[in-house]
């Protein structure tokens, strides 16, 4: 049996290319997972719920170079 491994902050930050302050903004707003309390001073995000984040985010469309005008 797998177990869920839980990401702590600065692997959050560092995976996601996210600040401290746009992961919170995104978590209040609905748009990134939950964090779960660990315990009193720790928290955590499930890593399937972080990566499941990842496959939900639209492709960036191709911007057409300046000389295509």
């Amino acid at each position: 049996m797998s177990r869920e491994r839980m990401l702590r902050l600065p692997e959050v930050v560092e995976r996601t290319g996210l600040s401290q302050t746009t992961l919170w903004r995104r978590e209040r707003d609905g748009e990134f997972p939950q964090r779960r309390r660990l315990g009193p001073n720790a928290v955590g995000w499930m890593e399937s719920e972080v990566d499941e984040w990842f496959r939900g985010l639209p492709v960036a469309a191709e911007e057409p170079s300046p000389d295509a005008a």
